[in-house]
């Protein structure tokens, strides 16, 4: 299925959401399928997270300088609602049918980074206001009993209904690594059943996912902020048009420290170290299993809680002969899908759902591109 959509305008500024550098594509393909192709011509804003509703439609934040604000799409193209003037880093649609939105507070109106709850006629019910633009928000949860998860830029708050921060980690300011409460670069972080919070620290050498429990201990890590992609896998044979990377001629197991097999999907027999790149998006599974989205090897990683990569692949495939500038903030939906917003060196947009045909639960089918 390929989505077109018809107007609005897009110039790449990135914000202060994140560093917009040419992303290298990973060393190895495989067989991938695309569900949905969204295509947007305009050049002047791009799609920076997309989220795909239940009913297929996928609401988006589109910033840039021009006309930013957060839109829905349904499956034929066509804009079905959207809430003008917000540069947001992130935006959910709730079970109530509002909108939470993380809004970096430029350009318009109130100039001042905040979390705002708007309903579908556009009418704000609850509003959060941050300091400056420097403590821009990365992104929102609701969570059950009312309040709202927010991830900052050195930080992370709980807030309720009525204003209050009841809980906190993240010293608020850069802290040197090792130091408790140490955050480099968090873009997500999710408040999980047992009452953890799963955080996605991209970094800026490297990334990390971390799990701390209530008393603010890191119980779980995969990653440790640092990307050093072991000798195997460094090459001399050039990407791509447009990945500007250059990929090994033995390739390993994007994420797998010393994997060196060059196959995928990947199972590890034994815990390996893994090393996260740029990562985006995670998803904590119903057997325990996290889902992590590395948008700078372009893969997706199912790890055990004892850290074992049980599964592995890569969405390269669906992005050959695209001249890819960057990949924004990449999503998990379930082990064999992901949601990839892209920008093109000709500074148009896609957004592609891709899919691992061979993840596909039993039974399961997916949409063959027209």
């Amino acid at each position: 299925m390929t989505i077109r959509a018809n107007k609005f305008l897009a110039a790449a500024i990135a914000i202060c959401l994140a560093a917009a550098t040419l992303l290298p594509l990973p060393a190895l393909a495989q067989e991938v399928a695309v569900e949905v192709d969204y295509r947007d011509d305009i050049t002047v804003n791009h799609p920076y997270y997309v989220e795909q509703l239940p009913g297929g439609n996928l609401l988006m934040t589109r910033v840039g300088h021009q006309s930013p604000a957060v839109v829905e799409i349904t499956p034929a193209g066509q804009e079905v609602w959207s809430y003008q003037g917000v540069q947001a880093a992130v935006a959910r649609r709730l079970t109530s049918g509002n909108t939470l939105i993380a809004d970096s507070g430029a350009p318009g109106y109130p100039f001042v980074p905040r979390v705002v709850e708007v309903t579908p006629a556009g009418k704000v019910v609850w509003e959060y206001r941050l300091p400056s633009l420097a403590a821009a928000p990365r992104y929102a949860q609701r969570l059950p009993g009312g309040n709202t998860l927010i991830t900052l830029s050195y930080r992370i708050i709980e807030v309720t209904p009525d204003k209050r921060v009841v809980w906190s980690y993240g010293w608020g300011r850069p802290v040197p690594p090792g130091t408790p409460g140490h955050l480099a670069n968090p873009v997500q972080a999710v408040r999980l059943p047992n009452g953890h919070t799963l955080i996605v620290d991209q970094g800026f050498t490297g990334g990390r996912v971390l799990e701390i429990d209530a008393r603010k201990q890191v119980i779980w890590q995969v990653g440790d902020g640092t990307y050093n992609p072991s000798p195997a896998s460094q090459g001399t044979v050039q990407g791509t048009a447009g990945s500007n990377e250059e990929q090994s001629s033995q390739p390993e197991v994007p994420g797998l420290a010393g994997s060196g097999a060059g196959t995928t999907p990947a199972v590890d027999t034994v815990p390996r170290a893994v090393r996260l790149k740029r990562p985006t998006g995670v998803l904590r599974l119903a057997n325990g299993n996290t889902l992590i989205a590395d948008a700078g090897t372009s893969t997706l990683l199912e790890v055990a809680p004892d850290r074992r990569v049980v599964n592995s692949w890569s969405w390269r495939g669906a992005l050959a002969g695209l001249p890819v500038m960057n990949q924004w903030l990449v999503t998990p939906v379930d082990q064999s899908r992901v949601i990839v917003p892209l920008t093109l060196t000709s500074s148009k947009s896609r957004v592609l759902v891709v899919t691992s045909p061979a993840l596909l639960p039993d039974g399961a089918e997916f949409a063959v591109p027209n």
